[in-house]
């Protein structure tokens, strides 16, 4: 069979045969998933248990001859006579896959999800085929089923689906979550031009593909991919030379001064002030800096300094959680005006309920306000929640 990049990007280099061997063992490690003769009255049957069993042999040697236009006639003739059979649908879709037929391998792994709906992988294949159709939010919708359910990180496969993941969360708007999943591929030592490139879209808060991308754009969208690379990395001397580089290039560029600033917060945190309020010259509405600059002066109990950073941040994106958030935190630690900060710290709960530390400051406010049922149900639901987030962290693939 010949060599294919498993997706239509130069990220990784995975070959079909890899993914047939390692399905293979899923099949053997998962009773069910594998070979069954046709299960009676289900649907119309034409052949018996023995004859089943050959036409799949037959398949299966057809594919593994690299005999792709026979193997696929015969994997169609196999899932017509047991449309139950997910291996049957799994080898039909790759091989649709692998000849661009990207519509046909939809409805093949449309099958796979449907009869094995636990199995990330289909829902990762179902996915990347349609990102090649260019049906995004479905394929978004359906990669983050399979991260939720855990991607097998055998082969480059793992490099792949998440790849698409982050370039498909930055196209959506999710741009945090996407430097995310590209900032653990740079910690594990997983670099390249499109890791780079991936994350540069996101820092830069560009709902564009790479294909989308303008070329005179690519330099900036490169140099800050860079930069947050290797912050990413703690490359502590090539994170300074990259902030400099930054600076000098692009010192009027809308998000440079507060993607600066983020980078230098651990080590001098004044001079990431400095770099978001530059940021806001450029920017004033600039609701991520107005976080910041709130969250950092409340962390040094300055609410009085924090209030008008808060107050701006829900102005400027009254949806944004972390603007809601922060301004409640103003409210209630800072006792400036308690009942206001809880309805600030609610609304931020509602528009983000899976955020922990949402709850945690919520539970504290109520427990401030004497209404202790309410701050023990926040605590318990901060709890909750940091566990599920910690095995989810944790969770083996």
């Amino acid at each position: 069979m010949r060599s294919l990049y498993l997706a239509r990007s130069p990220v990784v280099g995975a070959k079909w045969f890899g993914l047939f061997v390692f399905f293979a063992v899923l099949l053997r490690a998962a009773p069910g998933l594998g070979r069954q003769a046709p299960a009676p009255g289900k649907a119309p049957r034409t052949t018996s248990s023995a004859s089943f069993d050959a036409l799949v042999n037959q398949a299966a040697a057809a594919r593994e001859a690299d005999r792709t236009d026979e193997a696929t006639r015969l994997y169609q003739e196999v899932v017509r006579a047991n449309p139950d059979f997910v291996e049957g649908w799994w080898y039909l879709g790759m091989l649709d896959y692998e000849a661009d037929r990207f519509t046909d391998g939809q409805a093949a792994f449309r099958h796979v999800t449907g009869l094995k709906p636990e199995m990330a992988l289909g829902w990762v294949m179902l996915g990347l085929c349609e990102f090649e159709t260019k049906k995004y939010e479905s394929a978004l919708v359906h990669l983050k089923r399979a991260d939720q359910l855990g991607i097998p990180r055998q082969q480059d496969f793992y490099e792949v689906a998440k790849y698409h993941l982050a370039l498909l969360l930055t196209r959506s708007g999710e741009f945090e979550a996407a430097t995310g999943v590209i900032a653990d591929f740079v910690r594990q030592g997983k670099e390249s031009p499109d890791f780079t490139e991936a994350m540069g879209l996101a820092a830069l808060r560009k709902p564009l593909l790479p294909s989308e991308l303008p070329p005179l754009e690519r330099e900036l969208v490169m140099d800050v991919g860079q930069a947050m690379c290797d912050a990413a990395a703690r490359r502590a001397t090539a994170v300074d030379a990259d902030l400099a580089l930054l600076l000098q290039k692009y010192p009027r560029t809308p998000q440079i001064h507060f993607l600066v600033g983020t980078m230098l917060l651990a080590d001098d945190p004044d001079r990431a002030l400095d770099q978001w309020k530059q940021e806001l010259v450029i920017s004033p509405a600039h609701p991520q800096a107005l976080v910041s600059l709130a969250g950092e002066y409340v962390k040094r109990k300055q609410y009085q300094t924090a209030l008008p950073y808060a107050e701006k941040a829900v102005a400027a994106s009254p949806n944004y959680f972390a603007a809601r958030a922060v301004l409640g935190e103003v409210l209630t630690e800072g006792d400036l005006d308690l009942p206001r900060g809880i309805r600030e710290l609610e609304v931020a709960a509602r528009l983000a309920p899976w955020q922990p530390q949402v709850r945690f400051v919520l539970a504290a406010a109520y427990a401030k306000a004497g209404r202790k049922e309410d701050a023990m149900k926040q605590r318990v639901e901060f709890l909750r929640l940091r566990k599920q987030g910690e095995v989810a962290v944790s969770k083996p693939q």
